[in-house]
């Protein structure tokens, strides 16, 4: 038990003290009060007001907060956990620019820091910045070798710059170093499904099923591994058992609609898509494959719709803008689709889809010598990303199919 003395006997020191007492045994608000208290003795100071900001954030007053921390920052420039706190603060206020700026003057002031270091790597991740990200994620391990959490997050980094061998050995430090991490485990067995090692994966998630048989995103993996491997009858059969268990999760009723649309079973997919909708109004990648199935289905308006969603949801995406465009092409809206198509371009350079369609748009217009330029810069691309493949599966192992999904 913390002791408490009164008021009129405390200094800012103790106060700070106390408030320091009552964090560590977990009772943020007499810590703020403590801290409130060394501030009206104190108010010049960087450490409590940044303290102040911070209990007020684990309290769930973030608006809040973010004054003290922009107040600790102007008695010292140079405290770096003001600039940290901030940063995370800033973050989940959805303000991206201003945290990704906060975390990196923290890691200025403090380079050595794994824990700032992992964070600003982690916001670098999230924006689309993945180089960037690994050059902060590896300093993170330089100076925190032994944090699973900067290993599995270097792990998805170098999985979406396509460096497999070096995503599978960063994903299976973390395992090494939390065996029992459940985040780390799916991690590692999600990539080795994606990438031609499903019986590897299959052993992921097989150990956290023996450390918790009731464990949703595992079972939920399990099944995956069966779209993954084409048996979309079994996968079925699979997702439509894990819905009569878990009727309330949106990516089992998604899953469900991928196998179920690969089966050419399309209203019953449809169907799965609009209730993992309602389940999760926020799911983008769902608005985009429900649109590619209307698409198949020849029901463009529908189709527009969708992608409009998903675009609405995640404003920089390139498919969707395509898929977009090719509807409103089909719909006879050519003005609008090649403003889609332009997008989808700008996006997305290194696809040859868009510039095709585009062509196709240009050609019907008597742009002949548009529509030419917009064939080849396809054919070129296409080319390229053809050479590459040939390099990947020369060098790398077997290429596997691309199945929408979130994970």
């Amino acid at each position: 038990m913390v002791a408490v003395t009164t008021a009129f006997s405390q200094t800012a020191d103790s106060w700070i003290a106390q408030g320091n007492a009552l964090k560590a045994t977990g009772d943020a608000k007499g810590a703020l009060a403590a801290f409130q208290q060394a501030a009206k003795l104190k108010p010049l100071s960087a450490q409590i007001q940044d303290e102040i900001g911070f209990l007020l954030a684990v309290e769930g007053n973030r608006s809040q907060a973010i004054p003290h921390f922009e107040q600790a920052i102007s008695v010292d420039k140079a405290y770096a956990p003001a600039h940290f706190h901030l940063a995370v603060a800033a973050w989940l206020e959805q303000n991206p620019d201003r945290a990704i700026a906060a975390a990196q003057t923290a890691v200025k002031l403090d380079s050595r820091n794994a824990e700032y270091r992992l964070r600003l790597g982690s916001m670098l991740y999230d924006v689309g910045h993945n180089e960037e990200a690994l050059v902060e994620l590896r300093e993170a391990v330089k100076y925190g070798p032994n944090r699973a959490d900067a290993w599995n997050q270097i792990g998805l980094a170098e999985q979406k710059s396509n460096n497999r061998m070096a995503a599978r050995q960063a994903l299976q430090k973390a395992v090494t170093l939390q065996p029992t991490s459940t985040e780390f485990r799916n991690s590692l067995g999600l990539f080795l499904v994606d990438n031609g090692w499903p019986e590897d994966g299959i052993v992921q998630f097989k150990a956290i099923l023996k450390q918790d048989p009731k464990e949703i995103s595992a079972q939920i993996n399990l099944a995956y591994v069966e779209l993954q491997r084409g048996d979309y009858p079994k996968a079925a059969t699979e997702f439509e058992r894990l819905r009569n268990l878990y009727p309330d999760q949106a990516v089992i009723r998604y899953d469900l609609g991928l196998a179920l649309k690969q089966q050419d079973r399309i209203e019953e997919a449809k169907k799965e898509f609009h209730e993992a909708l309602r389940l999760n109004p926020d799911m983008a990648e769902a608005y985009y494959t429900l649109g590619i199935t209307c698409w198949q289905n020849g029901e463009f308006v529908e189709t527009v719709d969708a992608m409009r969603n998903a675009i609405r949801l995640k404003p920089d995406y390139g498919d969707a803008y395509y898929m977009l465009g090719t509807a409103l092409k089909q719909k006879g809206d050519a003005a609008e689709a090649v403003k889609a198509l332009e997008e989808a371009i700008r996006l997305n350079p290194n696809t040859p889809g868009p510039y095709n369609t585009l062509a196709q748009i240009r050609q019907s217009q008597s742009d002949l010598e548009g529509a030419r330029k917009l064939f080849a810069q396809g054919a070129e691309v296409k080319k390229k990303l053809e050479m590459e493949q040939a390099k990947r599966l020369g060098t790398m192992g077997p290429a596997t199919r691309t199945i929408p999904k979130l994970r």
